[in-house]
């Protein structure tokens, strides 16, 4: 698959079948994070440890369900609605709280390692709720426990696994984004 290939099937999956990823392609797609254009520290932790998985997305989905935003609300009430869409592999991203650059960096990881798991025929997804709970000072064991540095915040996550063949959770047809001037 080419670049471009990757860039245009790149697609959200919400749903995953029950199938372990082997630890070589979770490393593949790990390495590739750590390609990524950054300009400063931070830090990838990868989980596949079912309980832990469990209770991440059990405490973002009551988070989810109590969020101001009506959003997240409207998302977690969905008939069987879970936030880590049962992706045997979750990925957190995080930096130094006080670092100028930790969302970029982290995002620009992040698009490394879902680019990578397409071309890999790997399911993907950006996260962003897993933060809620990560970075809340209750769950300070739990982040922890996630391999999360003590004074990193995490930003954003990406959950990777087999696709499902029925996605009911997507949010509608990939389209282009955003507005383009070209300058000559």
């Amino acid at each position: 698959m080419t670049i471009t290939e990757a860039v245009r099937a790149r697609k959200s999956t919400r749903a995953y079948i029950e199938k372990t990823v082997p630890e070589d392609i979770i490393n593949q797609v790990l390495e590739a994070g750590q390609w990524g254009p950054v300009a400063g520290d931070f830090h990838i932790s990868a989980i596949t440890n079912p309980q832990l998985l469990e209770k991440i997305n059990n405490l973002t989905h009551e988070k989810m369900v109590k969020s101001e935003r009506e959003f997240l609300r409207q998302r977690a009430a969905l008939p069987g609605y879970q936030p880590l869409y049962s992706a045997p592999v979750l990925i957190l991203l995080s930096g130094p709280q006080e670092a100028p650059y930790t969302a970029v960096n982290t995002a620009l990881s992040a698009e490394n390692m879902l680019l990578e798991a397409t071309g890999l025929g790997l399911g993907s997804c950006f996260l962003a709720s897993p933060s809620m709970i990560l970075n809340s000072p209750e769950n300070a064991e739990l982040k922890k426990e996630a391999g999360i540095p003590e004074n990193n915040r995490v930003i954003c996550a990406v959950i990777i696994g087999y696709p499902a063949a029925e996605n009911k959770f997507m949010l509608g047809e990939r389209k282009k984004k955003g507005t383009v001037a070209l300058i000559s």
